[in-house]
């Protein structure tokens, strides 16, 4: 996971590996990058040599960011993003963290997926309107394509993910 300054930790059983998978835009290999790297305008495919730009990479778990990145992250960004506002201190984030983790590993190259702490990034969270946590937004291409409030079961995250990403 990226992590973008905030002091509490997400916590999430992906975290162990200090690196992403991300899709290459040119020749579609999986590149491992890791973390310290993450936005490095220089880094490169590993087959085609192709420039990894961050704006064009879809990591295998999802990133944590702040306010500062959401409009490159998030709004800036060419394809479908699934972004979770969360409170570490909320139950149902908790137990929803290893769902977002597996959807995200499963949609990697496909999907972004971007967790935003509401605890210490209120600007966006205030901007987006968010009233509880869990809230879940899809964007696609910068614009807001779906919205949903508190915990949902996996299998109709994905059908969410599905159409967000065909929207």
């Amino acid at each position: 996971m990226i992590d973008t300054g905030s002091t509490d930790e997400y916590i999430s059983p992906m975290d162990t590996d200090n690196a992403v998978i991300a899709r290459c835009p040119a020749c579609g290999a999986k590149n491992r990058v890791p973390i310290f790297r993450w936005g490095d305008p220089k880094a490169v495919c590993g087959k085609c040599k192709a420039l990894l730009r961050p704006a064009a990479l879809f990591p295998d778990r999802p990133i944590r960011i702040s306010d500062a990145v959401f409009a490159r992250e998030v709004l800036d960004f060419e394809g479908p993003v699934l972004v979770e506002f969360f409170s570490p201190h909320c139950g149902h984030c908790v137990r929803l963290a290893p769902v977002i983790d597996e959807l995200a590993a499963r949609y990697a190259g496909r999907v972004k997926f971007v967790l935003i702490d509401i605890e210490h990034e209120r600007t966006v969270a205030a901007q987006q309107k968010i009233e509880g946590t869990p809230t879940i937004l899809f964007y696609k291409r910068g614009r807001l394509v779906d919205r949903v409030v508190g915990a949902l079961p996996k299998e109709e995250l994905a059908r969410r993910i599905d159409n967000a990403a065909a929207a």
